[in-house]
């Protein structure tokens, strides 16, 4: 009920928050700003009022924190042609999860191919492939998943619940917002623009 009471109350600072969106100048968004704004803030309140669609954009969003980490392509473009052998050699999703997310993510990377079974499952039919379950704190009735005990492996399955989740995609933005890039890196430059 702590946890339901806490994402209740940053919600609330999130609704705050589309206040001042508002002034935020919006032809212009660099990376940094883009994930407070957008992967932290606005996923917040959808974690709470669409749970179930809120793993689809985590599972996309772990995709971009791996872009936001490697230096080597200094482009956001990671599809270009010339990308394609790199992006199969170190796939953005893959680097994430090894280098953002607490350890126990990394060793269910291989073990229930992550990319493959919850990124391309949900981006692709809006499901997760076979062994991975999606669930929320409410629907755990008996109290077995707790933060420490997440994500949850029984019977060759994988358990997921968004709030726990959504917990671990922030700890992994606030990594890439505390991480120091070079003036020219690509996390220095405008990642959405509107044209003029």
């Amino acid at each position: 009920m702590a946890l339901s009471r806490a994402i209740v109350k940053l919600v609330n600072f999130v609704d705050f928050l589309g206040i001042l969106w508002y002034f935020v100048d919006m032809r212009v968004l660099y990376p940094k700003d883009f994930i407070k704004l957008v992967l932290i803030d606005e996923m917040a309140d959808v974690v709470i009022k669409h749970p179930y669609l809120a793993f689809l954009l985590i599972a996309s969003g772990i995709e971009f924190l791996g872009k936001c980490f490697d230096t080597n392509v200094q482009e956001w473009d990671w599809y270009d042609k010339k990308y394609q052998k790199y992006n199969r050699e170190h796939p953005p999703f893959d680097t994430a999860i090894n280098k953002l997310f607490k350890p126990k993510y990394k060793k269910l990377l291989a073990k229930y191919n992550l990319r493959h079974q919850l990124r391309n499952g949900m981006v692709h039919m809006y499901t997760p492939k076979a062994g991975i379950g999606l669930t929320q704190i409410k629907h755990d009735k008996k109290g077995e998943i707790t933060n420490e005990k997440h994500p949850k492996e029984e019977n060759g399955k994988l358990t997921l619940v968004i709030e726990y989740f959504y917990m671990d995609f922030v700890e992994a933005c606030k990594k890439i917002l505390a991480k120091e890039f070079n003036v020219f890196d690509k996390m220095k430059k405008p990642l959405l623009k509107i044209p003029e």
